[in-house]
């Protein structure tokens, strides 16, 4: 059957159509992309598929329900879709069988990171812990079997380096005999420059970490001179205090405090010891015209403070100098006193002036002891009110020596003498005659 129409140009159309309740419908035909017809899908098979995703999506709830349980822990009973009995009218087929408790429990889902296994050679908490008490917190105290790790050291026999630039990091350098490498030569420091153009003007140095400095001007100048100053507390050459310091010439044993007026280059240099001060600097105190231009080279050896100080001025000599520097020195040629002792105290003046003792020797054959009393007096001393300001003791049968030493023993008034049987100051015991023999050197 047909429709028949004409389209919107008035061409005439015969539609296909399809009798109703006695009515002409137009037919609508669904084809597949090879122009075959598709069997249209009755309402009782779409009502059936709506039905069937109702119970598909109670089902997927079921088991979202039941999964959840296994990740809490509480799992109960089975799952079952009673309704799936319905499907085997459907050109796909189902196999379903419910799963118990014991079976969703099997294969056990882990929920902290305590279960998660390790990957093979991960480190453990353990290993970690170690590792980290093997490093310390600055200022920590040490204790008895602290971990730590061990530094090594590259043997380099030569003194270059073995980085690649300034800022590279570097290892700790041991010589051919293990021996750990601290300083093979003094440090390496840069000169200290500047000019003098005018009066007053300075060139500095900070010398905090050398100890010793060589200075030496330059240029085309005329009538320049300045001082060599030193400070303790400057920090930059500028402020501060300053001291008139003392530098030696290179060529001489000259002393110098200032350069002295020059206008040309001089042919010597001057060294400085610098120890103990921050800052050294030259200072113009005469200026004509021209550029001075100084330099300043810093020395890290240990260096004697200004050599030539040691041996410059007026140094004492004893005895009697040559003409051609030879010093000759005259011995002392003392007197010389013997006495052989009387039945007394023997009181004795030597020298009435003042002089000095160079030699005692005294010998005693009484079977006592007996004592020799020295006095600084210009007189024979009175025995027993005198105060005797030395008693040697002579020993029974025996002798007593005194060495005055290259000094000598110096009285002042005069130097007198006596002899007692007794020690104390005061005694008056004689001694008798022929015991005791005495000799002084004396001058």
């Amino acid at each position: 059957m047909s429709i028949p129409t004409k389209d919107r140009d008035g061409n005439d159309l015969d539609l296909a159509s399809k009798p109703i309740g006695g009515v002409e419908f137009p037919l609508n035909i669904i084809t597949r992309p090879d122009g075959t017809e598709v069997d249209p899908a009755s309402e009782d098979t779409l009502l059936l598929l709506a039905g069937l995703l109702d119970t598909l999506q109670t089902t997927v709830a079921a088991l979202n329900a039941k999964t959840t349980a296994v990740n809490t822990g509480a799992v109960a009973g089975t799952v079952e879709v009673s309704n799936f009995a319905e499907l085997t009218g459907l050109p796909v087929s189902f196999t379903w069988s419910g799963l118990t408790d014991t079976q969703l429990r099997a294969s056990a889902l882990a929920v902290t990171v305590d279960d998660l296994p390790l990957p093979t050679g991960a480190a453990t908490e353990t290993t970690l812990a170690s590792l980290a008490a093997a490093v310390k917190a600055e200022d920590s105290a040490s204790a008895d079997g602290d971990p730590g790790v061990v530094i090594l050291a590259q043997r380099r026999d030569s003194d270059t380096t073995a980085v690649g630039s300034d800022g590279d990091y570097g290892t700790l350098k041991t010589d051919e005999a293990g021996r750990l490498k601290v300083s093979t030569q003094p440090a390496s420091y840069s000169p200290f420059t500047g000019n003098i153009t005018a009066n007053g003007q300075t060139v500095a140095a900070n010398c905090e970490r050398f100890s010793n400095l060589m200075i030496h001007c330059t240029g085309t100048f005329s009538t320049v001179n300045v001082t060599f100053e030193g400070s303790l507390n400057s920090t930059n050459g500028t402020d501060g205090t300053w001291f008139t310091v003392q530098a030696i010439r290179s060529n001489a044993n000259t002393i110098e405090t200032t350069s002295g007026n020059l206008s040309a280059a001089p042919a010597y240099a001057w060294e400085l010891s610098v120890n103990g001060l921050k800052w050294f600097r030259v200072r113009a105190t005469a200026f004509t015209s021209g550029t001075q231009a100084w330099t300043m080279l810093p020395g890290t050896y240990a260096t004697e403070p200004i050599p030539g100080a040691q041996i410059s001025g007026t140094q004492p000599v004893s005895g009697s100098l040559t003409s051609a520097g030879t010093t000759t020195n005259t011995p002392v040629t003392p007197t010389q006193t013997f006495t052989n002792s009387a039945a007394s105290t023997n009181a004795t003046s030597t020298k009435a002036s003042a002089g000095t003792v160079w030699s005692i020797v005294a010998n005693n054959i009484n079977a006592a002891v007996r004592y020799l009393k020295l006095y600084n007096k210009a007189s024979a001393p009175v025995v027993g009110t005198d105060t005797p300001v030395l008693t040697i003791p002579i020993p029974a049968g025996g002798l007593a020596q005194v060495d005055g030493g290259s000094n000598g023993i110096r009285f002042g008034t005069g130097i007198a003498w006596a002899l007692t049987a007794s020690a104390a100051d005061s005694a008056t015991d004689a001694v008798a005659a022929g015991d005791i023999k005495v000799a002084i050197a004396y001058t």
